[in-house]
């Protein structure tokens, strides 16, 4: 057993057996057949199977109640119950304790965007709190901030079927606020405590969070920096708390003594406790960004206090560390788990942009990496399902135009990933409705030249400058093309969402849009001398100016960004493609950040480029060492930015060569490239099961080994371009280039001369 995995045991037994005595009632939340791992890899749940049976099945019996926001309920059982199943929410945060021990924290946030809007909808959550509760007296207490309001009801089923209803009603206490945990506990006189007040319906509709309830595990520090060796304090000071990597994580801190005096634990977010004597467990009670340490301070110290243990627990979705690679280069290697971690911190109650930030539900340009990352490493579709109906009725509320505008295609392109992936077609045929009013609305946006210039802004684009402008919000000057490029390739997803629904008309309108698009981007935007396309001509708009959308001035410029979107989208015709991409890649470096490197990777790879420049490409990612993670740029930004693990995505779906050849990988495509290693190997999972890929080049030969789960197949395309005469045999007879695989395990083995590694 290694320390990591150590530690946490010994963690989690400490926290239960503290959980359930007065004062302690702290994380991590022990969730029913959900058994967390923490070792050198990171944190997983790996044999937890989430159901989604969410929905309350009856009417809501219980009530809204109201308060001080301390709220607590005695239950008298005459038997263990069998089953426990609990639906709650609150406005806006709330933290559940049965007996004493923290059970849950929520609800998922409704989904706002950055600037405003919502999706007016409230969200529940549902728990299984069996475990938790035991025959006789029990204490249901909950914690809430914001307005604050609660909404409780359970259902238990009693030995013999007997059931038993509790819900949220005048009949709780609301509790004020008290100096220890006392009042989490039987024994507790509430007697002459206010009755919660019935209060209206705080929000309709209520919806069910059809999400797991988050992973929490206790992540122990790598080391401390200032305690003193007996770990007493006798007058004011700090000392340091150091963990290996960035965590996305409630910082926790357990003393004794010290009455009186004020702690106060500094993260990315701080949080200032009073002590009340004796032994007290002190955590956060939001998540906050640990990169990689957190500072405790003690002030007003009159009497002597020792630390007793200092750590963190960790939080994100529950997830299982399916996918895998490794390859010659052991950075490359690096890059897929420090890309895999970062995007799993950005797991939460929705996809965040990072730890540091959590920003509202706005960015789905950075989800639709994130998502894909999650397809590859954990293909766990709960939390991306549920965030693109959410963001649709965000879309909805905003008109369709959301604070960062080109955000809404990269929604677009999330849900149709998330088909491919899943093959959850009911979903693209629920938000049908969603994608077309989108359509509609960037159709509304084209100028009278043909491409998009009336848009109300361009943002984003990416962390660059072009032209003297920060392209966060280009002038229309410079987000016209960018713009005209994304919405082109959104009328042919919306055109593959018409088809699902079988609505051959608005299929044959979205055809007829991308015709007329591509003549005019190409007609308006090319530059014969250049050999590129220019971003935009000035003045085309009708937009005024404003604080996201700047004046336009006569300037031509030639970004990456547009090149390489016309590229990937077919805007630019085949014999230009491999011309347009090398030119824009000489370049050096790049005037892209990691964000609009997802979309590079793709261009070159459309574009025939990857196994020569794919790699090279890939190496201009910097790992920090003290947080094992990339910073959001390549010159700074913070530490835990789920959009830089484009990575592990171009290793797994490239090196490898995965990617879905059918909705749901019944057809699995295998492409591996070469580029300039020696050897691969890793796992990619699928909702059929895993397809494992390795292949070793050696002097005159390469062998690739295949392995297609269970009801599945597979198309394989054997690498050879780097042979001379290449020959090729498939489980010991002569093969193609191409093969169609049947499930189970497949070798190709190619012979021949080798030419020179690509550049």
């Amino acid at each position: 057993m290694d320390k990591y995995l150590w530690l946490v045991l010994l963690g989690s037994v400490l926290a239960g057996v503290a959980g359930s005595a007065a004062g302690d009632a702290t994380g991590p939340i022990v969730y029913p057949g959900m058994r967390t791992q923490v070792d050198a890899q990171g944190v997983q749940a790996r044999d937890y199977v989430f159901g989604n049976t969410c929905k309350k099945p009856a009417p809501w019996q219980a009530q809204w109640i109201s308060g001080s926001g301390w709220f607590r309920k005695e239950v008298t059982l005459a038997e263990v119950p069998q089953q426990v199943s609990a639906w709650l929410t609150a406005d806006s945060h709330y933290e559940l304790f049965i007996n004493g021990r923290l059970v849950s924290r929520g609800p998922v946030d409704m989904g706002r965007d950055y600037d405003g809007g919502n999706t007016h909808r409230w969200f529940y959550d549902y728990r299984d709190l069996t475990p938790f509760f035991s025959k006789g007296k029990n204490v249901i207490a909950a914690k809430v901030s914001g307005r604050p309001a609660f909404l409780f009801e359970s259902d238990l089923t009693l030995p013999g079927q007997q059931k038993m209803t509790v819900k949220s009603d005048a009949s709780w206490h609301a509790i004020p606020a008290q100096p220890t945990n006392e009042w989490l506990l039987t024994g507790f006189d509430d007697a002459a405590m206010p009755a919660a007040q019935v209060v209206p319906d705080i929000a309709d509709p209520l919806v069910a969070s059809e999400i797991p309830p988050l992973m929490e595990a206790r992540y122990p520090a790598a080391r401390t920096e200032g305690l003193p060796d007996d770990k007493r304090f006798t007058k004011d000071g700090s000392f340091k708390v150091v963990f290996d990597r960035v965590l996305s994580a409630y910082p926790s801190l357990k003393v004794k003594g010290g009455k009186g005096a004020t702690v106060t634990i500094k993260a990315h977010r701080e949080a200032a406790f009073t002590l009340g004597g004796g032994e007290q467990a002190l955590e956060f009670s939001f998540m906050t960004e640990i990169a990689p340490a957190y500072t405790v301070e003690f002030t007003h110290v009159t009497e002597p206090l020792v630390v007793l243990d200092a750590g963190a627990t960790f939080t994100s979705q529950p997830v299982a560390y399916r996918g895998s690679f490794a390859c010659n280069d052991d950075n490359l290697t690096r890059l897929w788990s420090v890309s895999r971690w970062a995007v799993q911190i950005c797991l939460q109650t929705h996809h965040l942009d990072s730890p540091n930030h959590q920003e509202p539900i706005c960015d789905p340009g950075d989800y639709v990496i994130e998502a894909m990352v999650n397809n590859y490493a954990f293909a766990q579709p709960w939390l991306t399902r549920q965030d693109l109906r959410k963001f649709a009725w965000l879309l909805k509320d905003r008109s369709y135009h959301n604070f960062h505008t080109s955000y809404s295609l990269g929604w677009l392109q999330m849900l149709m990933d998330y088909y491919d992936y899943t093959g959850d077609k009911a979903l693209v045929e629920e938000l049908a409705p969603y994608v077309h009013e989108l359509l509609d609305t960037y159709t509304s946006w084209r100028g009278r030249n043909g491409i998009i210039s009336e848009a109300p802004n361009y943002m984003f684009m990416d962390w660059v400058s072009i032209g003297g402008f920060e392209c966060h919000h280009p002038p229309a000057v410079i987000g016209q093309g960018y713009l005209t490029a994304l919405y082109y390739h959104g009328l042919e997803m919306a055109a593959r969402v018409a088809a699902l629904q079988g609505d051959t008309a608005r299929g044959a309108k979205y055809g007829q849009l991308r015709q007329q698009t591509a003549v005019a981007f190409n007609r308006e935007l090319w530059v014969d001398q250049k050999g590129l396309y220019r971003d935009g001509k000035p003045f085309q708009t009708s937009v005024k100016p404003y604080q996201w959308l700047p004046a336009d001035k006569d300037i031509e410029t030639f970004s990456p960004h547009v090149n390489l979107l016309a590229v990937l989208y077919d805007l630019a015709p085949k014999a230009r493609q491999a011309a347009i991409t090398g030119k824009v890649l000489a370049d050096k470096p790049l005037n892209t950040q990691p964000w609009f490197m997802h979309w590079v990777f793709q261009a070159i790879d459309h574009a025939g480029l990857f196994d020569n420049l794919g790699t090279s490409q890939m190496r201009r990612w910097q790992i920090v060492p003290e947080t094992q993670s990339f910073r959001e740029m390549w010159g700074g930004g913070d530490l835990s930015h789920g959009w830089c693990s484009s990575p592990l995505i171009q290793l797994s779906s490239r090196v490898l060569g995965v990617t879905p050849a059918a909705p749901g990988f019944t057809t699995i495509a295998i492409r591996p490239c070469l580029c300039d290693l020696t050897w691969a190997k890793g796992s990619v999972p699928t909702p059929l099961g895993d397809v494992a890929v390795a292949w070793t080049l050696g002097a005159d030969s390469l062998t690739l080994d295949v392995t297609v789960p269970a009801g599945g197949e597979a198309d394989v395309i054997v690498p050879t371009s780097r042979f001379e005469q290449a020959s090729i045999e498939l489980d010991g007879r002569p093969a193609a280039v191409a093969a169609h695989l049947l499930a189970g395990a497949h070798r190709f083995v190619v012979t021949g001369k080798l030419n020179a590694a690509p550049r």
